[in-house]
């Protein structure tokens, strides 16, 4: 009997280093904050409702900085200012709190692609725009 439950101890012992063994592969995802303020990011796709506008701010930049101010090249938006999420990073607001604030709809922010939807406040004319990272 002895051998039997020294044999099963043994064999759960086993069982449990082998369950507690992880992929050592595994990295933590990277945060919103982290995938926004990584690089730049450069208009690759601009559309508003289905006509394609992207020739009008072809090639405009994007530098998000961890302490909440930006820099673009857009001719459409400051050339820099200050930036925040709103409702839990799904939500990127330029120039919070201004005459000037632009809400933009996160639906998309990966490692190498960030989409967003852009409300134009004074005509509520819809906006996709495309970013992709600087090369």
């Amino acid at each position: 009997m002895k051998k039997i439950t020294v044999f099963y101890l043994l064999l759960l012992a086993v069982m449990f280093n082998l369950s507690s063994c992880g992929d050592k592969d595994d990295v933590a995802e990277p945060s919103k904050l982290e995938l926004l303020t990584s690089k730049t990011w450069q208009i690759n796709k601009v559309f508003a409702g289905s006509t394609d506008i992207s020739v009008i701010v072809q090639g405009a930049t994007f530098k998000f900085n961890n302490d909440k101010t930006f820099t673009t090249t857009s001719s459409v938006l400051p050339s820099s200012g200050t930036w925040d999420f709103a409702s839990d990073g799904t939500v990127i607001v330029l120039e919070p709190g201004t005459s000037n604030e632009q809400r933009w709809t996160v639906t998309e922010l990966e490692d190498n692609s960030f989409k967003a939807t852009i409300t134009n406040p004074d005509d509520n004319t819809k906006y996709q725009a495309e970013l992709v990272p600087v090369p």
